[in-house]
This record gives C-alpha cells, sequence and structure tokens, in this order.
C-alpha cells in the first residue's frame, strides 16, 4: 500500500492551529515568516518550538538566528499571515513591529510576543524542529486569535 502524501495533508488540516509570524535578524533588515506549527513545551524552564522547512529560502537565516520572536497573530492580521507565508515575501519594513531587548522585533499589535533565545535545533525529516527559550514576553487581554483550518482561516471569539 502507498502513502498518499496528499490525502495526508489533508488529514492534518482537520487540526485547527494558531498562526504565528516568527522574525528573525535586528537592525534595518529584519525578516519574518508564518507558521502554523508553534507550540509550548515546558513552563520550566520556559520553552516553546516551531518548525521551519527545510526547502525554504528563509531556512538558514531562521535556523541559525541566536534569537528570535514569536508574534501571535490576532483575526485581523490575515493579510500579514499571507504576505509572510509567500516565498520570497518576508520584509517587514511596512509593517508597525516593536522593539524587543533579544533583537528581533515583534507585530506591534500581535496577541502576544515571545522574545526567545535558540535552545535547539532538531531533525524533523523534511522540516527542523526549532526550539526556543522564552526570555521575555507580553500579551494583550482582549482579542480573537487567527486560526487555520482545513486550508482557510478563520476566527475564534474573543472572550476576553
Amino acid at each position: 500500500m502507498s502513502f498518499d502524501s496528499r490525502a495526508f495533508r489533508y488529514a492534518l488540516g482537520c487540526y485547527p492551529t494558531g498562526v504565528a509570524v516568527i522574525t528573525a535578524g535586528g537592525g534595518k533588515s529584519p525578516m519574518g515568516i508564518t507558521v502554523n506549527s508553534f507550540a509550548s513545551v515546558s513552563l520550566e524552564p520556559p520553552l516553546v518550538l516551531w518548525c521551519m522547512d527545510r526547502k525554504s529560502s528563509r531556512y538558514r537565516t531562521f535556523t541559525t538566528a541566536t534569537n528570535f520572536t514569536v508574534s501571535v497573530l490576532g483575526s485581523a492580521h490575515e493579510a500579514v499571515s499571507v504576505r509572510l507565508a509567500t516565498p520570497g515575501e518576508h520584509q517587514l519594513s511596512d509593517l508597525a513591529l516593536v522593539e524587543t531587548e533579544a533583537g528581533p522585533p515583534g507585530l506591534a499589535d500581535a496577541l502576544a510576543v515571545l522574545e526567545c533565545a535558540r535552545e535547539a535545533v532538531h531533525d524533523g525529516g523534511d522540516h527542523a524542529i526549532i526550539v526556543g527559550r522564552v526570555l521575555h514576553f507580553s500579551w494583550q487581554k482582549t482579542g480573537a486569535p487567527l486560526v487555520f483550518f482545513r486550508g482557510r482561516y478563520g476566527a475564534l471569539a474573543d472572550t476576553g
């Protein structure tokens, strides 16, 4: 029996996920990438993870970055998510950003911003699993999250 990769992708799409933007690089040319593979790992120590496609032109930048920032997207961020998910479009110059102590900026109106130091990079098949230690964070008390389900964006109600 052969493994149907396309059907597998559809099956995985049945699991709704939040959407985040990871930023790396400081100074005048930070870059971002949209991910829906973000997850918490540990509270003690505070660790998170996300996954990076090995075929991405941004792979080396993100897997070798000493620090990165995770911005959890709200329902108003669909256009930002689409733009930073597109190959070749990864500059942040026209987005409202906040400076961070760790270096890479966060999105100014994100639901949460987590500043991380790279803890480890693990092999994950056609992806790398990037683990970060959370150094600083901030979050909004209200706001509906952007959600990805079956290949489409959606939102949950803001219950804040």
